[in-house]
């Protein structure tokens, strides 16, 4: 570490810190919740980005979004020159923290763009960092990070303890009311599937919405929300006092490092149980289970297509097909695809031009998204989309935004969604919608 890098006391967890600067302009924190491995090694936090960029202010296209993005943290590397922070790419300043909105990314494919909030991104000269596997935790200043900032932050993180209860009221004002109704919910699977049989497409990802007015701290929410079920992509993202991006996701979308690229989509579900022989009974039947093991390829395929456009001739591998994976509240089945870069194709590129991301849309992906806009009862926002973290470099880590809720203008909004195919049955379809978000929305009803 160099001499901007400055030592910290290592907390089992980043949100010890994130108390402490959830407050500031901007603040942005991505969670692993602390699982050891390659996956969960890192959480950070940073904020009052140097530079801001909303979808909004370049004429809501992700393109000039995303290159915009990466020309300014061109510019900041070079100023960056004399650090050597390569090893923890992207986790070093500068870096660019964002999300990308579902509604964004599928208008480029011509789907009808009812964004109620776009997506955003900060570029920051400074991060703070935690390392779980060594148990070190530091923070680290970009050269293009002024005295005056260093002093700030520093002061805040090593200062009194006045932030730590700011706030610590989280409110919802009713309980999470469903905007489609199991009857209609119903007519809706039965639609696609009508799509299914007509031969439109072979899988819809249908979500339905719920919603909540809130008052109070976010943030409370962030904790309750990470004590029922953390996600290995987990994210707590401010960008405006009125919005806040709170995602559990337990889904990569696209890493990248050294031109080298993987995508790892989750299609397959049952719940976990509090019986050890019931729980490893669930996992069994997921593992056997044709439907899911067929729906999982279809997306997988979709993914190697969606990926190959970017990646050499050949390049493209699944390492990994349908392998079990258990979390805290479901198990999935989960698959792996990699591939190497084309010369000349930056991340930014293949992250917009792979949005939204293959597993929350369908296959054929472009009529699928057109049935998703038909059925749906209103824009996705931050759910469904992607949360990510682009180095220098050009590294890069992000999410499918699944598990994700949004708090908009006093406003909490939580989506459930599965994939649907021929072979689908509404009543189970709607209860893995409720597996996988109902302990989220029962962690904040209960008071």
């Amino acid at each position: 570490m160099n001499s901007s890098t400055f030592p910290l006391i290592y907390q089992p967890s980043i949100d010890a810190y994130g108390a402490r600067l959830r407050h500031l302009p901007g603040f942005a924190l991505l969670d692993s919740s602390g699982r050891r491995g390659s996956v969960g090694r890192y959480d950070v936090l940073t904020a009052l980005p140097a530079y801001t960029f909303s979808v909004a202010d370049y004429n809501n296209d992700p393109v000039s979004w995303i290159s915009a993005i990466e020309q300014q943290l061109s510019l900041e590397a070079v100023a960056n020159k004399n650090q050597d922070n390569t090893e923890l790419m992207p986790y070093a300043p500068p870096c660019v923290i964002g999300h990308l909105d579902y509604d964004t990314a599928a208008s480029q494919q011509g789907i009808a763009d009812q964004a109620s909030a776009r997506g955003s991104a900060g570029l920051y000269r400074w991060l703070l960092v935690q390392d779980h596997v060594q148990q070190r935790t530091w923070v680290t200043f970009s050269d293009g990070a002024t005295p005056e900032q260093r002093n700030d932050i520093l002061g805040l993180i090593k200062g009194p303890d006045e932030q730590l209860n700011r706030s610590n009221k989280f409110v919802l004002k009713q309980d999470f009311k469903a905007t489609t109704s199991k009857t209609g919910y119903r007519k809706c699977i039965d639609r696609i599937q009508h799509y299914i049989v007509a031969g439109d497409c072979y899988q819809v990802n249908f979500a339905h919405r719920f919603h909540a007015p809130y008052e109070g701290d976010t943030w409370v929410a962030w904790k309750k929300l990470k004590a029922a079920a953390g996600g290995n992509f987990a994210a707590y993202l401010r960008p405006a006092p009125d919005h806040t991006v709170l995602s559990l996701s337990p889904e990569r979308f696209l890493a990248i490092s050294g031109g080298q690229v993987i995508t790892q989509p989750i299609k397959g579900t049952e719940p976990r149980h509090t019986d050890p022989e019931i729980d490893a009974r669930n996992a069994e039947r997921l593992a056997a289970s044709s439907k899911d093991r067929a729906e999982n390829v279809m997306i997988t395929d979709l993914l190697r297509n969606d990926i190959g456009k970017y990646c050499q001739a050949g390049s493209v591998r699944v390492p990994e097909l349908c392998a079990l994976h258990t979390y805290s509240n479901v198990h999935h089945l989960v698959s792996t695809v990699t591939g190497v870069l084309k010369p000349g194709v930056s991340s930014g590129q293949i992250l917009v031009g792979c949005s939204p991301g293959g597993s929350i849309t369908g296959a054929p992906k472009k009529r699928s998204m057109e049935i998703i806009r038909e059925l749906e009862t209103g824009p996705r926002g931050a759910y469904c989309g992607s949360i990510f973290v682009l180095g220098a470099d050009g590294s890069l880590q992000s999410n499918i935004a699944i598990r994700t809720l949004e708090a908009l203008s006093g406003e909490l909004v939580c989506w459930g969604g599965g994939g649907i195919t021929a072979g689908s049955h509404w009543e189970a379809e709607y209860q893995e919608t409720l597996d996988k978000v109902g302990v989220f929305m029962h962690a904040l009803e209960r008071q």
